[in-house]
C-alpha cells in the first residue's frame, strides 16, 4: 500500500487523543562533566515587561513592493509598532539587528505585563528545562507558572509578504483587547515575532536579500545577518511552537513534512503534536469560509516520500526542530503577484493573511490545551540528550501513516575530540567550527591537560564535545558525516542531502564511540586559533588551508609584500624586518601560522589579484571570504569590466560566447590574450574551457538534486596538496576525454558518495559508478598560455563548503601567475 494512500485511510483516526502515546522513560544519568556556567552570564539585565522603545520611522517609499499587493508597507511597520506600544503595556518592540541592505529588524514580545522578579523567574525555569530537565518535569510551581513561548517567523521569503500582515493583526488584536481570555492567554504565554525576516526582499518584491541570498537555506550556516537573528531568537526564545510564514502552495501546506527525516530528531516527540495540531490548523481554515481554504495539504499525510522534507538543518523549522520545538511551515495558498487586477492582488492577500492569522492562534490554542504533554515533551528532548539515551524505535502505526519509510534515525558517539596541535587539520578552521556549535546552543570543553582516547594522544586545549548534552542532536547533526539516502528516497524536494561541516569545513574532527575522556574540562564560549611565528631572521612559509591562510596572504600582497608561491601550492615570505612586522600583524589579525620556509626554496612571485567572476552572490562572496577583490563580469559587460587589471576569470555560470556583441568578444579575447587566468566551477566552466579552446575535456553531470559529501582522493599539486579528505558536491561532475597537458589533481574515489543522495539514469551515465576514480579538478596551460582549472566539485555553495575554500583560493593563484 502505498505511503499516501495508506494515510489517507488512517487520517480520519486522527484526533487529539493521540496525545495519550505512550511515552518512553528511562534512568536520569547526569552528564560526566562538572557543573558548568549557563549559556547565559546571569540575571542581572533582565528586566521585566513591557521593555518598550520607541522605534526610528523610515520615510515613505512609494515604490514599496507591498503596495501593490495590498499589505502593509515596510516604512509603516515602525509607526504601528509605536502607536500599539503606546496604547498597550502588552507590547515590547525592539530593534534587533539590520538587514543585509540595511533595514530595521524587528522583534515583538506580546506578554502580560512582568515585574523584574517574575521575569527573573521567567529565565530561571526557562534555563531550568534545558538544564535540569527531569527536574522541570516534576516542579509544580514551573509547570504551573511558566509562560509558554511561541514563536512566529515572518516573511522570510520577501515577495512571500502576508506572515507579517497576520503578526500585526494577531499583535494589535491581543494588545487592545478587553477580553478576560486574553489576558489570561497572555499571563500564561510569550508570543515572539520577527516581524519581517526579510525587509530587504519585501521592499524589493524578491525571494532573497539584498546580498541575493534565500533565507530559508542559511541555517545552521548563518552566513547572513537575518538568519543570526533568527537563530538567536530561537534559542533565546526557547519555543513550544515555531511557525516560519511563507507562501504560495495551494492548498495551503501545513508542516510536517514527508521522509527523509533529519536522522538527529527525537521524532517521536514531535510528530505526535506536529500532526494533529496541523489537523487543528486545517479545520480551523475551514471555518474561515473561504473555498480556497476549505482543505489543507498536510506533506506527511498527502505526499510521497521525498515530495516536502525536513531533512537538512538550513530550514527555520528544521533548525528549530533540533532546538526542541514542534516547528512548521505554512505556505499560504493565492498567490497576489503578477498580472491581476489591484483588487485581486487585494483579495488574495487578505485570504493569506486570514490563513496565517488561523495558524497562529490555532497554534497558541494547541499549547494551551496540552501544556502539560508539550512542556514535558520539551524537557523530555533535553533529558535524553543528557542522558545519552538511545533514539527510539518508534513503532509503525505510533500516528496514522508512520511507517517504515519514516524510519531515520542515527548512533550519537560518547564524544567528539576536535584536537589543536599536530594532530588539526587547521587550526582557524577548528574555531570557526567550535564558534558555529557554540552559536548554535552547543556544548564545548576544553582540556585541561594532554590526553589519550581512542587509540590517540591529544594536547591540552583540545575541545571536547560531549554528547551527553541537551541538543545533541543539532550538535551532531553539525558533526557526524550524514548517510546516504539515494536508495531509500526516490525524489528529493531541495539539498543538500548531506552537508556535515565536521568534514567540509576543514578541521579535524574525531569521534569517540566508547568513553568520554578521563580528563578535566573546562566549558568554554569560544573557538580561539593561536597563530605563530617562528623566531629569527627566517623567511616564512604559510601552508593555504583554511580562508584564513588566504586572508593573511591576499593581506601581505595588499601592503606591498613580494609573496611568493611554491610548487605544492603554499607560499614564502621573504625575511625582512618590514615583512616579519607585516607577517606578524596577520598572526594577530587571522591567526594564521607561519613556519619555517624550506632552505633553497623556489617559487613564483605573486602580485595583488582582481578576479573577474561570472555567477551570482556565492561566488562574489566566497572570493571575498578569502580575500580577493571580486567584480562582477556578465556577457554583456565583459567590454567594461573585463579590463587590464583583471588577473582571473572564475567561470561559475554559462556564457555562450558565439551570442556576444563584436566588442564584448573583443575584450574577451583581449584577456585571454594576455595569458589572463581562467578558474570554472562545473559544467558552465568546462564549457567555457572548450569554447575558449583552452583545455579540451568532457564534463559529465550528475542528477540536479545530487548532493551531499563526496569521497576523494587528492593528487597533489599547487591546487590540492594537504587538502582535506572529503569534498561537497551539489550536482557533481567529472571530467574525462583530458586532452594534452591536462593534470589531475583530485578525483572521486571508488565509492564516491559518502552521505547524501546521488541517484542514476537508466542508462547508468550519471550515477555514482560512471564517477568513480574520475577527475573532480583538473589543471593546465593552454596552448596560449593560460593557466586553467577546472571543478566538478562545489567549493562556493552557499558559502557552506568552508573547507573548500583553499581549494579555490589556491587554483586563483595558481591560474593568475604559474
Amino acid at each position: 500500500m502505498s505511503r499516501t494512500l495508506q494515510s489517507r485511510l488512517a487520517a480520519a483516526a486522527v484526533t487529539v487523543s493521540l496525545l495519550g502515546t505512550a511515552v518512553w522513560s528511562g534512568p536520569v544519568n547526569a552528564s560526566a562533566l562538572p557543573a558548568v556556567p549557563p549559556r547565559h552570564t546571569g540575571q542581572a539585565d533582565i528586566t521585566g515587561f513591557p521593555r518598550q522603545n520607541v522605534l526610528p520611522v523610515w520615510p515613505d517609499n512609494p515604490a514599496d513592493a507591498s503596495i501593490a499587493i495590498g499589505v502593509i508597507a515596510y516604512d509603516d511597520i515602525a509607526p504601528k509598532l509605536n502607536a500599539l506600544q503606546k496604547a498597550s503595556d502588552r507590547v515590547s518592540a525592539r530593534i534587533a539587528g539590520k538587514s543585509a541592505g540595511g533595514y530595521d529588524l524587528y522583534a515583538v514580545t506580546l506578554t502580560a505585563p512582568e515585574s523584574r522578579a517574575q521575569a527573573r523567574q521567567q529565565e530561571a525555569w526557562k534555563r531550568l528545562i534545558e538544564d535540569e530537565p527531569a527536574k522541570a518535569q516534576r516542579d509544580r510551581r514551573l509547570l504551573a507558572g511558566y509562560k509558554t513561548p511561541l514563536f512566529v517567523n515572518a516573511n522570510i521569503h520577501g515577495n512571500e509578504w502576508e506572515g507579517t500582515d497576520a503578526a500585526l493583526r494577531v499583535i494589535e488584536e491581543f494588545a487592545t483587547s478587553t477580553d478576560p481570555g486574553v489576558a489570561t492567554l497572555l499571563e500564561r504565554n510569550r508570543l515572539v515575532f520577527n516581524i519581517t525576516s526579510n525587509p530587504d526582499g519585501r521592499v524589493a518584491g524578491t525571494r532573497a536579500n539584498s546580498a541575493g541570498y534565500d533565507l530559508n537555506r542559511d541555517l545552521t550556516i548563518v552566513s547572513q545577518p537575518e538568519t543570526n537573528l533568527i537563530r538567536e531568537l530561537v534559542i533565546d526564545t526557547k519555543p513550544i511552537i515555531t511557525l516560519d510564514l511563507h507562501g504560495y502552495v495551494n492548498p495551503t501546506l501545513l508542516h510536517p513534512s514527508t521522509p527523509p527525516h533529519n536522522v538527529n530528531n527525537e521524532y517521536d516527540l514531535y510528530i505526535k503534536h506536529g500532526l494533529p495540531n496541523a489537523l487543528a490548523i486545517e479545520e480551523d481554515l475551514r471555518g474561515l469560509g473561504h473555498p480556497e481554504t476549505s482543505r489543507a495539504r498536510i506533506p506527511f499525510r498527502d505526499d510521497e516520500p521525498g515530495v516536502w522534507d525536513d531533512f537538512p538543518p538550513i530550514y527555520v523549522p528544521s533548525f528549530a526542530m533540533l532546538q526542541s520545538s514542534i516547528p512548521y511551515t505554512i505556505e499560504a495558498p493565492l498567490n497576489p503577484r503578477g498580472d491581476l487586477t489591484p483588487a485581486e492582488k487585494v483579495r488574495r492577500s487578505g485570504i493569506n493573511t486570514d490563513v496565517h492569522e488561523v495558524a497562529i492562534k490555532t497554534s497558541l490554542r494547541y499549547i494551551q490545551e496540552h501544556r502539560a504533554e508539550v512542556l514535558h515533551d520539551q524537557a523530555e528532548v533535553y533529558r535524553r540528550g543528557w542522558a545519552g539515551e538511545p533514539l527510539r524505535d518508534i513503532p509503525d502505526g505510533y500516528v496514522p501513516g508512520w511507517g517504515p519509510e519514516d524510519d531515520y534515525r542515527t548512533t550519537f558517539p560518547r564524544a567528539y575530540v576536535i584536537p589543536t596541535g599536530p594532530g588539526q587539520h587547521s587550526e582557524t578552521a577548528a574555531a570557526r567550527l567550535v564558534d558555529l556549535l557554540v552559536g548554535s546552543d552547543g556544548r564545548v570543553w576544553r582540556a585541561k591537560r594532554d590526553f589519550r582516547a581512542g587509540g590517540r594522544y591529544y594536547r591540552a586545549g583540545s575541545y571536547v564535545i560531549d554528547m551527553h548534552q541537551p541538543k545533541r542532536g543539532l550538535v551532531n547533526s553539525l558533526l557526524e558525516p550524514g548517510i546516504d539516502i539515494t536508495e531509500r528516497v526516490g525524489d528529493l524536494y531541495a539539498g543538500p542531502a548531506a552537508w556535515s561541516q565536521g568534514l567540509t569545513w576543514g578541521a579535524t574532527v574525531d569521534p569517540l564511540w566508547r568513553d568520554l575522556p578521563d580528563v578535566r574540562l573546562e566549558r568554554t564560549y569560544d573557538g580561539t586559533a593561536d597563530g605563530d611565528l617562528p623566531g629569527g631572521d627566517t623567511d616564512l612559509r604559510l601552508d593555504l588551508q583554511d580562508a584564513a591562510d588566504l586572508l593573511a596572504v591576499n593581506s601581505l600582497l595588499d601592503h606591498g609584500v613580494r609573496v611568493h608561491r611554491l610548487a605544492d601550492g603554499s607560499v614564502v615570505v621573504p625575511h625582512s624586518p618590514t615583512n616579519r612586522r607585516l607577517a606578524a600583524a596577520e598572526v594577530r589579525e587571522h591567526d594564521v601560522t607561519f613556519e619555517r620556509a624550506p632552505a633553497r626554496w623556489q617559487g613564483t612571485p605573486l602580485d595583488e589579484i582582481v578576479v573577474g567572476y561570472l555567477g551570482a552572490a556565492e561566488e562574489r562572496d566566497t572570493l571575498r571570504e578569502i580575500g580577493f577583490e571580486a567584480r562582477a563580469v556578465t556577457a554583456e559587460t565583459l567590454a567594461a569590466t573585463l579590463t587590464d587589471d583583471v588577473d582571473v576569470l572564475l567561470v561559475g555560470a554559462n556564457l555562450d560566447l558565439a551570442g556576444l556583441t563584436a566588442e564584448n568578444r573583443a575584450a574577451l579575447d583581449a584577456f585571454l590574450a594576455r595569458d589572463g587566468g581562467v578558474v570554472g566551477l562545473g559544467t558552465a566552466g568546462a564549457g567555457f574551457s572548450n569554447a575558449a579552446a583552452l583545455l579540451s575535456v568532457t564534463a559529465t553531470a550528475g542528477p540536479g538534486l545530487a548532493s551531499g559529501v563526496a569521497n576523494i582522493v587528492n593528487r597533489g599539486g599547487p591546487v590540492t596538496a594537504g587538502a582535506i579528505p572529503h569534498s561537497f558536491i551539489n550536482q557533481p561532475v567529472w571530467f574525462t576525454g583530458l586532452g594534452a597537458g591536462v593534470t589531475v589533481e583530485q578525483s572521486y574515489a571508488a565509492d564516491p558518495l559518502l552521505s547524501g543522495w546521488w541517484a542514476t539514469n537508466e542508462a547508468g551515465t550519471d550515477g555514482q559508478a560512471a564517477a568513480a576514480g574520475q577527475a573532480s579538478i583538473v589543471r593546465g596551460v593552454s596552448a596560449a598560455g593560460n593557466g586553467v582549472v577546472l571543478f566538478g566539485t562545489d567549493p562556493a555553495f552557499r558559502l557552506h563548503p568552508k573547507g573548500l575554500q583553499p581549494q579555490l583560493g589556491r587554483a586563483v593563484l595558481w591560474a593568475a601567475q604559474r
